[in-house]
């Protein structure tokens, strides 16, 4: 496993001495292992919804003993897990989060992630850790057709997404990620090629934003995000780093959203001054002018880098 952008990412977290540093996405624990290996007096907590992960975490801190703390949970549930781990209130020196799907999980086809392998159509992050909670196959053999068509035109920027949610209407039920991707190829009439170029100039399957849209929607990943960030506002110290790596652009407006205060659900104009922070409300983040981007020589290193995106800011109490 490669960690995208790590050395970018501990650089702008300014790491010292002694830090206290939480990984938000531990996932396959490339990052933390980064850090234990170059910062040796610092302690990481290592968060994942996944109890793969979660396996994972508890093995390395027994490699790397009293430096790392496993947590098994999501972001909305982070608060209380710190609580419970006995971490305060403006405690951690930094805070590092890699948003979306794991390479891990798109290795383990009956996690259902992947389009490319076959396997049920699951894809809870969280796998059965949560009881109740909907899988891929629940959303595509259950919502109606106006519903589908908002999830993928939405949480996939795909344009295509009404003839695509009629031809899974059409041909459900559907119970594996290769039907679903057959099901969606179909809905691409004037070609017979499953792959097409996206805005990054890469070749990608024509089921990719369909895919990663149901993704989205099952994980709740969007406000998860929210939920994360908010988090980091409560307990990092004044002046504590935070690092978010994003992979799509609709992950990245609700990261700049959230570090500029600015309600999700809310339009954003700044020529009208529509969903701007008001001079009296506080202030808890001063980002960073720069955004940061993968080198070319990791690109070619690790392809899953390429749609990076590495945001660095700061927490400030001032209002």
């Amino acid at each position: 496993h490669i960690p995208v952008m790590a050395e970018e990412l501990v650089s702008g977290l300014n790491i010292k001495r002694g830090d206290v540093i939480i990984d938000m996405t531990f996932g396959a624990g490339g990052h933390t292992k980064f850090i234990m290996e170059n910062y040796k007096h610092c302690k990481v907590i290592a968060l994942d919804r996944d109890e793969k992960a979660f396996e994972i975490a508890q093995d390395l801190s027994k490699k790397f003993k009293g430096r790392i703390i496993p947590l098994l949970g999501k972001f909305s549930e982070l608060d209380k897990l710190l609580s419970e781990n006995g971490i305060v209130e403006n405690s951690l020196n930094a805070a590092l989060l890699d948003a979306g799907c794991s390479s891990m999980q798109f290795d383990q086809p009956e996690r259902g992630f992947s389009l490319v392998r076959d396997g049920p159509l699951d894809m809870r992050m969280d796998g059965n850790r949560s009881e109740g909670q909907i899988t891929a196959a629940d959303v595509v053999n259950n919502l109606d057709e106006e519903e589908l068509t908002e999830i993928i035109y939405k949480y996939g920027d795909e344009r295509n997404a009404r003839n695509i949610s009629s031809s899974i209407i059409e041909n459900r039920p559907i119970s594996t990620t290769l039907e679903l991707a057959r099901v969606v190829s179909m809905a691409f009439s004037q070609t017979s090629d499953v792959f097409r170029v996206d805005s990054l100039g890469r070749r990608c399957h024509i089921a990719t934003k369909t895919f990663m849209a149901i993704r989205i929607f099952v994980n709740d990943e969007l406000n998860e995000i929210c939920h994360g960030i908010k988090t980091s506002e409560k307990y990092l110290m004044n002046g504590g780093k935070m690092g978010v790596i994003t992979f799509h652009s609709l992950e990245d407006r609700v990261v700049k959203r959230m570090l500029k205060q600015i309600e999700i659900s809310k339009p954003f104009n700044v020529k009208m001054g529509v969903g701007k922070r008001s001079k009296t409300e506080r202030r808890y983040w001063k980002r960073e002018q720069s955004l940061l981007l993968p080198s070319g020589e990791e690109i070619e290193q690790n392809p899953r880098s390429r749609s990076a995106k590495l945001r660095i800011a700061t927490r400030c109490r001032d209002g």
